[in-house]
């Protein structure tokens, strides 16, 4: 800072450009190693980018994008006293805009000076300078810029950005893969309690667009409209059926997607005509542009398919996606909108996401689907998914099975009557691999019905299906720390009945009897953790059998 003030009463334009860049690099103020700067120092930064703003625009005719470089550094030293020179800066750098646009234009696009001043724009610079000054003024300012044809769009997105930051609540562990869908159901449940709940910067934006789609407005105007309807209709904006039925009939098919899943994201009702037509359209044109469907991971497509979860009736999804040539059915194209199909409200969404599966069955080995079918959390998706697992329809080399394993053993304790079910379904043995693996599941949180189950099976084949976090899941519960978050406290919970029936099922007390390892298991867990007041030590008094089950040590000589 010292060294920057030192040389900023002498420095020309150039080297201004050079110490403002300094103060504009990224101090990675989240990183507990950062050093940002002080209160004071921020101060002083902003105070010389105005003066050196002041210096840049007196000449007159500085290269804008040495003019940019100041808004840079302003919105590195944010203040509502910047206001009155972004704004300056930014009229002056639209006005030679679009000067050098038509300059372009009427050379035929020859002379190269213009061309590549028109190729950029420096908007942007001014958007993240007005993003960071977030207060009442900036909102006023940009309300004015709505209907600007270069910068009416950025300009809506900084009103957007406010709105979004008093309203919108934080979540700094999601790390959401494509587009969140999460709060959608939230704002769809909002917007059916109060459908005309608008917002101010809604109303500003739809405003403007109401004074673009007039009759006589230029292709420019038009598609701003477009743009401005993509960022104010993610907002809460009332009713405003006909203004957005007329943006969407204005959009091309690109941009369509991208304001239906606004709308979509705001909480609003699409119909799925809008996105088969798109995706019908996106094919149409790939017959001529082949690289859509073959380069840039088929996005045009993706941004189609992403909608479907969330249209009406969703009922009609599989219909769609069967129409779909089969390389563009592969799993991994579906995965972003299988994944859409957890978030979606409607109450069809779990036959949905299943009879796609039942009509392409590679499904079963993707773990996007797999995700979403366990997000559902109901019994009759948790049936579902062990049928198929009895079946053998996932089995397969492509997912992790023991990750699988778990999830599956999640589902059977967390439902007791799927736990019955799948106790029914055991009730022969393990007879098949597939009820092998469904064993294992139960063996994740088995309970005192479940441990006694397998254990009857290993006395019976031989083969041990259960571990040690198996029997402690039965005999503890994980209480949560007090103020300590993500730890918790390891807690013993009475297992009279468990302990007293496994010592009824003890034969020898030897390695090779199951019974008596899990009793021995769970006093070695007891002595860890403590044992509950109501639970003797011993298992089973009255049934006059010793406890613990004393074995000679074959090692050992005779009578030592």
């Amino acid at each position: 800072m010292a060294a920057v003030q030192a040389r900023a009463a002498d420095a020309d334009n150039e080297e201004i450009v050079q110490l403002a860049e300094l103060f504009s690099r990224e101090t990675n103020g989240d990183d507990e190693r950062a050093r940002p700067f002080s209160e004071e120092a921020l101060a002083v930064i902003g105070a010389l980018a105005r003066e050196w703003a002041e210096r840049m625009l007196a000449g007159g005719d500085e290269k804008r994008w040495r003019v940019a470089t100041i808004a840079t550094m302003m919105s590195r030293a944010p203040s509502v006293a910047h206001l009155p020179l972004l704004k300056r800066m930014l009229d002056d750098n639209l006005h030679r805009y679009r000067a050098f646009r038509e300059k372009a234009a009427a050379s035929g696009w020859k002379d190269r000076d213009a061309v590549h001043e028109a190729q950029h724009p420096h908007m942007h610079e001014y958007q993240r300078a007005f993003l960071a000054i977030n207060a009442p003024e900036t909102a006023a300012l940009m309300r004015a810029y709505l209907t600007d044809e270069h910068f009416g769009e950025l300009a809506a997105r900084v009103l957007a950005a406010q709105w979004f930051e008093a309203n919108d609540p934080k979540d700094d562990k999601k790390f959401p893969i494509g587009v969140d869908f999460s709060r959608v159901e939230a704002r769809r449940g909002a917007r059916a309690a109060d459908p005309a709940k608008t917002s101010s910067e809604a109303e500003a934006i739809f405003g403007a667009i109401d004074t673009l789609i007039v009759d006589g407005s230029s292709d420019a105007q038009l598609r701003l409209a477009v743009a401005l309807g993509i960022v104010g209709s993610r907002l809460p904006h009332g009713q405003r059926d006909a203004t957005i039925q007329k943006l969407i009939s204005l959009a091309p098919r690109q941009v369509r997607a991208a304001l239906l899943l606004s709308l979509v994201l705001a909480g609003e009702d699409i119909d799925i005509k809008l996105v088969a037509d798109g995706i019908a359209e996106t094919f149409e044109a790939a017959k001529k542009e082949t690289w859509i469907l073959t380069q840039s991971d088929a996005y045009q497509l993706r941004d189609w398919l992403r909608l479907l979860p969330f249209a009406t009736p969703v009922t009609d999804l599989p219909a769609i996606v069967r129409g779909m040539p089969d390389a563009q059915r592969h799993p991994q194209m579906l995965e972003e909108m299988v994944r859409g199909l957890g978030s979606s409200s409607s109450d069809d969404a779990e036959d949905v996401t299943f009879k796609l599966a039942e009509d392409d069955t590679r499904l079963y080995q993707n773990h996007a689907w797999r995700a979403t079918a366990l997000s559902f959390g109901t019994i009759s998706a948790a049936r579902r998914l062990i049928d198929l697992t009895v079946s053998g329809a996932l089995d397969g080399k492509s997912y992790d099975g023991w990750h699988w394993q778990r999830e599956l053993g999640g589902l059977i304790s967390e439902f007791s009557e799927i736990r019955a079910y799948v106790n029914d379904l055991l009730k022969d043995g393990p007879t098949t691999k597939q009820l092998a693996f469904l064993a294992s599941a139960v063996a994740e949180d088995p309970g005192t019905e479940g441990i006694l189950m397998l254990i009857d099976f290993e006395m019976k084949t031989g083969r041990s299906f259960m571990t040690w976090q198996s029997i402690q899941s039965a005999v503890t519960e994980h209480v949560p720390a007090e103020n300590w978050e993500g730890a918790y406290n390891v807690v013993p919970v009475p297992a009279v009945e468990l302990r007293r029936k496994l010592l009824a099922m003890t034969d020898s007390g030897g390695k090779d009897d199951p019974a008596a390892r899990c009793l021995n298991l769970i006093d070695k867990l007891r002595d860890e953790y403590g044992a509950p007041e109501s639970e003797p030590r011993h298992p089973d008094l009255a049934s006059e059998r010793p406890w613990p089950i004393l074995t000679p040590d074959p090692d050992a000589e005779d009578g030592k």
